[in-house]
């Protein structure tokens, strides 16, 4: 038996196959110091630095640090890693002839570096070695998902090449973080933790590191949104999305995150704020059919709803987080023209039009579920 408010056990495994991900996490206030030793310890003698345009301190101080490893950067990125920007990107990696990157920002900068390393290689024959330094909470930087966008198409696959072999998590780099962004971001890490509990691959070791990630950020959330700069709050944040994305590697995307993507790629969404509008409505749907791990989740949570669909859907709109696609810039006639498009995907609940106009035409009319 379970005292009060102490998450339901997990249920005793039966037979599953679990993969653990190669990589090494650095973690702590003062850890961007560290950058240069991890770049050395990896061998990498040239070095392409890749940034947000608000991480450039951050990325100047890299670039110092690196000295003769410096071999170029690049300033800006662009959200869905448009496959132009990708190629610039990959012709300058080429250019400076870089055997490594570090990629310091949110998801478009460590999925820029990601593009690199699926497709080139270093002049002795190996990949790129890519060390991220995650200063949202993404949770990219855990994973071997990349992301592609062509022509208003989004295309994602799994690679082991383009998995960052160090990620650098710093406190400081997000303690300034805009509370808007802030509120996005943890959105879209608390997707990684939800989705990981019912896609195919899903097992008990990821449901157990999805719950527990899920406690960090939801926490961490409430704590931000009291006190904005609480620098320990900042890394309940960081370790929350590390989790939600090691969860997702090995677990992988579902139905969900696949809806995100078409929507991001086609109609050009914000990617995290994408996520806050439509997982409460996906929940809806698949929380029956995995009663065991939303009840771990909704415990998780801790919010006044007993359930797990309004605790999230009621927790994005404390933090202001858009619950609506509508409030995003998509048309009703885009809902119906997506729910056209989407191709089924495995899920606990079998996925037809109907079910995926059903989901987007809740989420665009941002009704509480």
């Amino acid at each position: 038996m379970t005292g009060p408010g102490e998450p339901p056990p997990a249920p005793l495994p039966g037979a599953f196959v679990h993969t653990f991900l190669p990589g090494r996490v650095v973690f702590g206030a003062g850890a961007l110091d560290q950058v240069a030793s991890e770049v050395e310890a990896l061998g990498v003698r040239r070095v392409l630095v890749i940034a947000t345009s608000s991480a450039r301190d951050a990325a100047d101080v890299v670039e110092v640090q690196l000295n003769e490893r410096f071999a170029g950067r690049i300033d800006g990125v662009a959200q869905h890693v448009p496959t132009a920007v990708a190629d610039s990107a990959r012709a300058k990696a080429h250019e400076v002839d870089a055997d490594g990157i570090v990629a310091i920002g949110g998801g478009s900068a460590i999925g820029l570096a990601k593009a690199i390393a699926l497709t080139s290689t270093s002049h002795g024959g190996e990949g790129l070695g890519v060390v991220a330094v995650p200063t949202t909470y993404a949770g990219s930087e855990m994973t071997p998902v990349w992301g592609e966008t062509y022509g208003g198409r989004k295309t994602t696959g799994t690679d082991l090449r383009v998995l960052p072999r160090v990620v650098v998590y710093d406190p400081v780099l997000s303690q300034h973080l805009p509370m808007k962004v802030t509120a996005a971001s943890v959105a879209n890490a608390i997707a990684h933790c939800v989705e990981a509990v019912w896609t195919p691959r899903a097992d008990p070791i990821t449901e157990t590191t999805a719950v527990e990630g899920l406690r960090a950020l939801s926490s961490g959330l409430r704590e931000v949104l009291a006190a904005p700069y609480d620098l320990d709050a900042r890394g309940k944040l960081l370790y929350g999305a590390c989790l939600a994305g090691s969860a997702l590697a090995t677990a992988g995307t579902g139905l969900h995150h696949k809806l995100c993507h078409l929507l991001g790629g086609t109609y050009n969404l914000p990617h995290a704020e994408t996520h806050a509008a439509v997982l409460p409505q996906v929940v809806r749907i698949n929380a029956l059919a995995v009663p065991q791990a939303a009840a771990r989740l909704t415990t998780a949570l801790d919010t006044p709803s007993t359930d797990l669909t309004g605790g999230l859907f009621d927790l994005f709109q404390q933090a202001g987080t858009a619950t609506s696609l509508q409030q995003l810039g998509m048309t009703a006639a885009q809902v119906d023209e997506a729910a056209a498009a989407f191709r089924p995907t495995e899920n606990p609940v079998p996925v037809t039009e109907e079910l995926v106009r059903e989901i987007l035409t809740r989420a665009w009319d941002g009704a509480r579920p």
